[in-house]
């Protein structure tokens, strides 16, 4: 069976513009993600905030109970759609060195859920190891935001 986005993507994982780093950081943590797409009021994928991001915002000395994800995020992300392979989604995910991929819907353009290098690895186990295979639920993650 070929794997797809819809297969490894977990859903509620978005945060929007105006989300506090401090709040998008502890989703990350609470979720297991390096990054989450930063979505706009009509749920479009207009960034990421990755690890990365929230380091650089510790080095500058940000304040991150105030400062936006807007304020720190990745802007004009690359993103796939639920149908897109995992074998595409490899190939995105190594030549652009990226930790996540936000999923978008073909027929609205909303973003619908998020797929992380390890959901991609995860689901690419032998399944006696594999969360996906053993039935865990990617959405039972606690939300803060």
């Amino acid at each position: 069976m070929a794997l797809h986005a819809k297969d490894l993507m977990r859903k509620k994982a978005v945060v929007k513009t105006d989300a506090t780093v401090k709040e998008v950081a502890r989703k990350m943590i609470s979720m297991g993600l390096p990054g989450l797409p930063v979505v706009n009021d009509r749920m479009e994928a207009i960034g990421v905030v990755t690890e990365f991001n929230i380091l650089g915002a510790i080095r500058e000395g940000l304040d991150l109970e105030k400062t936006a994800a807007a304020r720190i995020m990745t802007p004009e992300p690359v993103t796939a759609d639920a149908n897109t392979s995992c074998y595409e989604l490899i190939q995105i995910m190594l030549v652009n060195n990226y930790t996540v991929i936000p999923i978008v819907s073909v027929s609205n353009g909303k973003c619908v859920g998020v797929v992380s290098r390890f959901s991609v690895m995860d689901a690419n186990l032998s399944p006696r190891y594999s969360s996906i295979s053993s039935g865990r639920k990617h959405d039972d993650a606690l939300i803060f935001v």
